[in-house]
This record gives structure tokens, sequence and C-alpha cells, in this order.
């Protein structure tokens, strides 16, 4: 951080909420079906294409059911990346803080923020993409009949938390590393590549890294009968289910990293392109200026 003050505009943080949130629309709404491939394959511990023939058997008509919630909860979680990285690192002090430590603390914080927002979009989600729900719960709005309390609202708390402030610590302290690594250009269209590219590695090892925690996520917020259990109750239940077999684990991993490949590219790429009117207001460098 440079000895000046900071100006209004320095301190102003909406242009990423707003930039963040747009870029969460366009890659869900680019990548749902892959999505829902996916979360089948987690929750019913099967092979991609018995995930595919399930959902082909249901028809088009039932392919995008559910993509209200994730459209909301996607891309406000992205925004609120974005923005809540942006208010909390340029208020947490610098004075004998190193900027790696500025950027975990920031991170983390955005994670637990992202969680306690999010958490019962996702929650919804998994609900409308299970079939065993498909003829009980009709729509979006149907959900309230039946999740009647905040507890089975915020069903798979704990493994979101750890999910995002993990993943939120690898982005950003990576992100900018990786961006200098790759060549450097002047076009917009190169710039647009360069973006897509680095969203898309981060985005690729972070998916995969942290697939099992999704896997169990997936099977908590499946039910809703489901009490009280803890994060490691959970993952032991997932894994008699899969015969203690860490490849029953990973079913769907595969096209997970292609849809995370996807989607991150995308989102960092439209952020980056959204933020381009807002040059005097720095996009997250790992430092303000």
């Amino acid at each position: 951080m440079s000895g000046g003050r900071q100006t209004a505009e320095d301190r102003r943080v909406w242009p990423s909420f707003l930039s963040g949130w747009i870029a969460g629309v366009v890659n869900i709404s680019s990548t749902f079906p892959i999505n829902k491939i996916i979360f089948r394959q987690q929750i019913d511990s099967v092979q991609f294409y018995v995930a595919f023939k399930q959902i082909h058997k249901e028809g088009l008509h039932m392919l995008y059911r559910g993509i209200a919630l994730p459209l909301c909860q996607k891309s406000l979680q992205v925004g609120l990346m974005y923005g809540f990285f942006e208010t909390y690192y340029k208020l947490l002090p610098d004075n004998g803080m190193s900027d790696a430590q500025r950027t975990i603390y920031a991170a983390t914080l955005t994670g637990i923020s992202e969680a306690i927002i999010a958490t019962p979009f996702e929650r919804g989600q998994s609900l409308l993409q299970t079939p065993a729900f498909h003829g009980k719960i009709k729509n979006t709005l149907d959900l309230r009949h039946h999740l009647k309390s905040m507890r089975q609202w915020y069903c798979g708390l704990s493994a979101i938390l750890i999910r995002n402030c993990s993943t939120n610590c690898l982005f950003f302290l990576l992100r900018n590393p990786l961006r200098e690594a790759l060549p450097s250009v002047d076009t917009k269209r190169g710039k647009f590549a360069v973006d897509f590219v680095c969203g898309a590695c981060l985005g690729g090892v972070n998916s995969t890294l942290i697939y099992p925690v999704n896997v169990v996520k997936s099977y908590q917020q499946k039910q809703i009968a489901l009490g009280p259990e803890s994060f490691a109750t959970s993952c032991k239940k997932v894994l008699i289910e899969r015969d203690y077999k860490l490849r029953k684990l990973y079913y769907g991993v595969q096209l997970n990293f292609t849809r995370a490949l996807l989607s991150w590219g995308i989102i960092n790429a439209t952020y980056e392109l959204c933020m381009y009117p807002f040059q005097r207001i720095q996009p997250y460098s790992g430092r303000i200026t």
C-alpha cells in the first residue's frame, strides 16, 4: 500500500460486487447442465454415462429444473467473493502484516461471509436436483413447506465453510503470481484469454482438491430428515457407502474438473472485462496502490 491516503474512489468496492455478480450469471447460464450431471454422480455414486442417461430420460423440460436457485446462489456467491475480498482486504491494517497474511485473513473472512449468506441457496438447489424429490417438491417456492427451520436450511454449513475458506485462500494467493507468469499481452482479446487461462487453472486445481468435501456436502444436503450431524460423521457414512474406495469417492471428478476449467475461466475473464470501465478502481491485484 502506498504511503498516500486512499481516495473515496480507492475505497469503493461496489464495482467488484457488481462485476462478480455478472460473471456468476454468465457462468451458471452456460454450465448448469454439466453441474447437474456432476451432482447426480456425487449423490448416486454412478459413472458419467449412467448419470447422463438418467437426465436424458427425464427429458429436456427437466434439464433446467432448479436453475433459479443456483442462478441466484452462484451469481450472489461470486459477487460476494470478489466484493467481500476487496472490502476485507482494504479494511485490514497493513502495519506489520505481510501481503500474504492480509490475503489469507481477507479470503477466510470472505469464505465465512459467503457461507452464511449462500448456504440456504445451495441447500435448496441440492433438493431440487435430487430425483427422490421430483414428485414431492414442485418448485423453488415449495421448498418452504419442506424446510421449516434454520437448522434444515443450513444443513451442510460445516462442509461449505471448509470449502469456501480453503479455495478462497488458494485462489487469491496464487491468482496474481500465475497471471504474471503468463505471457504479457496488450490487446483486449489477449487479456481476456490470459484471464480465462488464469481462472481456469486455479479453478480446476481448487475443485479437484476439494472434491471429496463437496461429495460430503451433497450427501448432507440431499436429505430432509437428516438430524444434526457433524462433518466427520457424514464423512464416515459416505466412505461406508462407497466401500472405503477412493475411486468411488471421486466419481464425477473428471467432468467436475472440466466444468471448473470452463466455469472459473468464464468467471475470472468476465469479471476482469466488467471491471475494465472502472480502471481507476483497481481490480484485485494483491495489494492496494
